[in-house]
């Protein structure tokens, strides 16, 4: 089929050959079996022959433009022509490396239907449907596995596509990148950096573990460095996003663990439970291993569910732990632990509490104070360095408590009582009985006190009768 084409090429080089009898004999009888040709190599992806083709009969066209039959076979031929642009664009995009890459913009410059500037825009847009193609099939109901993806698709496939570009446009009369093509790579790249940057912004706070938070900003990290090696270093912009994704999820840990406390505080029976033995706690030992709840905390339920939100808090922040979050974490801190103060100072104020619940409500407020809130900002020190001190400075958040305990107290003190009547009270554990208005004990006081004075009358009697003798001597 070449030798046919290159001796057609060579008959029109020569004008006085009788072209017309050569297609009357050959070519004219032989245009259905050339167009299937050219139909076969597009399907099957004989680029190259199928474009030699189409140069070929683009030429006769150009020479002979009043024959029907050619003008004809130059219509079909570019029909054809616009299913291989579609394919090349296809595979543009494809996952291709980059020697394909070049086959198929050697391919179009071929064609000669896009300009320099447009091929090299035509092939940004085709990598970037291939690129967003790769992130809508990953599943956006996991946030976590979702960024993960994403994350791993940009690092790959971003810095291929900028290599790739580079070297397929690489333009050899021009100083700069920038002064042949606008631009233009740099504002795409940036395109796909900012949409990233989005991304994370819309998905990072849809994550609601620590550890994964922490895994997220490692691979954002190891990406941003390997797209430093073509310009995109993105690294320091990502500080902002993670902080307020971690004082999102802080936030939302320490108002569920509010919450919780609430809910079990208004349900809560008061009825005395074993008491458990638990071992010293130092506040502010942060360098301590052992930070485990002290185990007396189950006496009061709603102080227990509390302290297992706190923990579970600390537990998402110990991974991730911005140090430039440090005073505005110790104050979210500071501020659910004012919400259990206040939620307190409610209660006893709205409820009606009988003497013995009246004790083991001042019993939870006592260990709310001794050992809740300290625990609180030993676990917060472990998550930060001096982190224990900036919680147990706000030590004006259980004031209203410490009220509370110190007037419950003073109501509480024993009245001044008889030795007689409080002994009695004590081995009997009652009052004594009245009678006709008059306690026993009362009566056997009168009888006594009436009996000294008569052992005292004689005595008086005896003084005074002294006194009158001496009175007689005189």
């Amino acid at each position: 089929m070449l030798k046919k084409i290159d001796h057609l090429i060579t008959l029109l080089e020569f004008p006085h050959t009788n072209v017309l009898t050569y297609y009357d004999n050959h070519f004219l009888c032989e245009k259905p079996c050339k167009f299937l040709y050219f139909c076969r190599c597009v399907r099957n992806g004989n680029y190259d022959e199928a474009l030699d083709l189409e140069a070929f009969v683009g030429k006769l066209s150009t020479m002979h433009p009043k024959l029907p039959v050619i003008q004809a076979l130059a219509a079909e031929v570019r029909l054809t022509t616009q299913s291989l642009l579609s394919q090349l664009l296809q595979k543009l995009r494809s996952n291709i490396q980059l020697p394909e890459c070049l086959r198929i913009i050697g391919y179009l410059r071929r064609i000669g239907v896009f300009s320099e500037y447009g091929m090299r825009l035509l092939f940004l847009r085709c990598r970037e449907a291939w690129l967003t193609g790769i992130l809508e099939d990953l599943d956006q109901a996991n946030p976590y596995e979702y960024l993960k993806g994403m994350i791993n698709c940009h690092r790959m496939h971003l810095f291929d596509v900028v290599n790739q570009y580079r070297a397929i446009f690489a333009d050899d009369t021009s100083g700069s990148e920038e002064n042949y093509d606008g631009g233009l790579l740099f504002s795409w790249a940036m395109h796909q950096i900012t949409s990233h940057l989005q991304t994370l912004k819309v998905m990072l706070p849809k994550i609601t573990e620590g550890g994964s938070l922490s895994n997220i900003l490692d691979q954002c990290m190891y990406c941003a460095m390997g797209l430093g090696w073509v310009g995109l270093d993105f690294r320091g912009l990502l500080p902002s996003l993670f902080e307020e994704a971690v004082l999102n999820l802080f936030s939302k840990n320490m108002s569920t663990a509010v919450e919780n406390f609430q809910l079990v505080l208004d349900s809560h029976r008061w009825v005395p439970l074993p008491g458990v033995g638990f071992s010293a706690h130092t506040v502010g030992d942060e360098n301590h291993e052992d930070v485990t709840p002290p185990s007396n905390l189950m006496e009061h339920p709603p102080l227990a569910v509390f302290i297992n939100g706190v923990s579970a808090a600390m537990n998402d922040l110990r991974p991730c732990a911005p140090i430039s979050l440090k005073h505005v974490l110790a104050q979210e801190l500071i501020k659910g632990l004012w919400a259990v103060s206040d939620s307190l100072l409610l209660y006893n104020t709205t409820r009606v509490l009988r003497s013995n619940e009246s004790g083991l409500f001042r019993s939870l407020c006592r260990a709310f104070i001794e050992v809740a809130y300290p625990h609180c900002a030993t676990c917060f020190g472990r998550c930060y360095p001096g982190g224990a001190t900036l919680v147990m400075d706000a030590k004006n958040v259980y004031d209203g408590i410490s009220r509370l305990l110190e007037t419950s107290s003073s109501r509480e003190l024993p009245k001044p009582v008889n030795n007689e009547e409080s002994k009695s009270v004590a081995e009997n554990g009652e009052l004594p009985k009245m009678e006709n208005g008059e306690t026993p004990d009362a009566k056997e006081s009168e009888a006594v006190i009436g009996k000294d004075v008569n052992e005292e009358g004689p005595t008086l009697q005896i003084d005074q009768e002294d006194t009158n003798l001496e009175k007689s001597v005189e």
